[in-house]
């Protein structure tokens, strides 16, 4: 189960079981109140039914002299347990006083509380296995739905290659009849197709083989060249030291394509991106708007403007994670981007 589906299946469970979980407490808790009030209601018969003959061991007699204040025939929670006051036989100076001993009336009441809690377990498992039941029904439209969705992704990557591909090949080879800034622009945009391309591929890619001897400057030299074409009015700053990282060259590419273009697209005009690259870590800083929520910038789909698909940052995530990259992000409003990569 992926990431987002495990978080519509707990958010179906959340929302089916804790009402329902809230209803049968209260329900429970109305029961228990009434059945106390059954079981002492039982216990006063009882101890009316002790005054006629007096043969029961429940119970425990004395006799208290006549008191108004004393109602005949309720019951009392008095320091002996639950007592209760009858009339004496023949005698209108006593009153008989039956108690039904604390002890007693503990285990009558742990019993009913074992039963109660016994009975509330099973009722929270059956709810939970109908939410668990509600939750899985509830996501199988979503899981057809994201399953035809991943299908028409694969084919739509799968035809956006070509065409990419195929304008790429067709300026280099018009370039060689005549350097036209035309043509230029048609390469541009062809490798800013070819690298929407490669980020679509990397969401349906499985695993990831680090397994190449990359020089770092390399890439990123090769990165701010064609930015510096796509941005003209950017001012790249660079502070490069050259090394070699054991890594797959395609999935860096990717990371640092994505990094390097935000940088560039939510820049201000004029503005700088910095790149410091050192032993084992990469800085890329920007004085662009900044970034209000980043704690979500690497939800996919998340977005803060019109501009793009909300996919980039996502990826960048998901290659960081298999390339054991770790990736920080600090940004302030209207004042600019810095993102850091410790190889």
């Amino acid at each position: 189960m992926k990431k987002y589906e495990k978080k519509s299946f707990l958010t179906s469970v959340f929302l089916f079981f804790i009402p329902l979980a809230i209803f049968s407490s209260i329900v429970l808790y109305m029961y228990h109140q009434d059945k106390i009030k059954d079981i002492e209601q039982n216990i006063l018969y009882q101890m009316r039914d002790y005054t006629f003959d007096f043969k029961s061991d429940k119970f425990i007699l004395d006799v208290v002299e006549y008191d108004n204040n004393k109602e005949l025939f309720k019951l009392y929670k008095c320091k002996e347990g639950l007592c209760s006051y009858f009339k004496a036989a023949d005698s209108g100076l006593y009153l008989l006083k039956v108690v039904f001993p604390q002890e007693k009336y503990e285990k009558i009441y742990k019993d009913f509380i074992v039963k109660i809690f016994k009975f509330s377990v099973v009722v929270m498992f059956i709810l939970l296995f109908l939410s668990f039941g509600f939750a899985f029904y509830s996501l199988r439209p979503m899981r057809e739905a994201l399953y035809l969705l991943e299908n028409f992704l694969k084919d739509i990557i799968h035809d956006l290659n070509t065409p990419s591909t195929s304008i790429l090949l067709n300026s280099k080879l018009l370039k060689r009849h005549g350097d036209f800034e035309e043509i230029e622009r048609i390469e541009l945009s062809a490798k800013t197709i070819s690298s929407l391309y490669k980020n679509l591929e990397f969401i349906t890619q499985k695993g990831i083989e680090k397994n190449e001897n990359i020089s770092v400057s390399q890439v990123i030299n090769s990165k701010i060249d064609v930015l510096h074409k796509l941005y003209p009015t950017i001012i790249f700053k660079k502070d490069i030291e050259d090394f070699f990282i054991k890594t797959n060259e395609n999935a860096l590419e990717r990371i640092l394509d994505n990094l390097l273009t935000n940088a560039c697209k939510y820049n201000k005009k004029n503005g700088i991106v910095h790149i410091i690259a050192s032993k084992n870590k990469i800085i890329i800083k920007d004085t662009g708007i900044g970034i209000k929520n980043v704690s979500r910038v690497f939800d996919r789909y998340y977005k803060e403007t019109d501009r793009g698909l909300g996919i980039g940052l996502s990826i960048v995530k998901k290659l960081c994670s298999a390339l054991d990259i770790k990736i920080t992000i600090k940004s302030k409003i209207e004042e600019g981007t810095s993102v850091e990569l410790v190889l």
